[in-house]
C-alpha cells in the first residue's frame, strides 16, 4: 500500500503526534466512546433536550412535563427512560409522585450546550 499524501499545512503537527498510530492512541477507548454516544443519543431528540433544560430550572413530576410538552404519558415515559439510562436525570419517590431531577452530569451537559448558544 502506498504512502498517504499529507497537506503541508498539517504535516508537521501530524508527525509530532506520531502519525496515525499516535492519533489512535490519543482517542478515547471504546467504552468511553459508547458512553459519550449514549449521551449524544439522549439529547438528540428535541423533547428530551427540552425536558432536560426544564429539569435544570425546576424538578418536576411527569404530569408537569406532560403539560409542558403536550406529549402523552406513554411517550414521556419513554423519553424519561432514555434520559435516565444515559445518566442525565434521576428520580425520587415522594408520596404518589415520582419527581425527576437532573444529575450532575445532566447539569453539566445543559451548561455546556447553553454556552454554545
Amino acid at each position: 500500500m502506498g504512502e498517504t499524501e499529507i497537506p503541508d499545512s498539517i504535516r508537521c503537527e501530524f508527525e509530532e503526534k506520531g502519525g496515525i498510530d499516535g492519533i489512535i492512541e490519543l482517542l478515547p477507548d471504546d467504552q468511553r466512546i459508547g458512553y459519550i454516544s449514549s449521551i449524544a443519543r439522549a439529547i438528540s431528540d428535541p423533547v428530551r433536550l427540552r425536558v432536560l433544560f426544564a429539569l435544570c430550572i425546576q424538578p418536576m413530576c411527569v404530569c408537569l412535563m406532560v403539560a409542558m410538552t403536550e406529549y402523552a404519558y406513554s411517550k414521556m415515559s419513554y423519553h424519561l427512560s432514555t434520559l435516565r439510562d444515559s445518566g442525565l436525570i434521576c428520580s425520587k419517590q415522594e408520596g404518589n409522585y415520582l419527581i425527576y431531577y437532573p444529575t450532575d452530569l445532566g447539569r453539566k451537559v445543559v451548561e455546556w450546550i447553553g454556552k454554545g448558544l
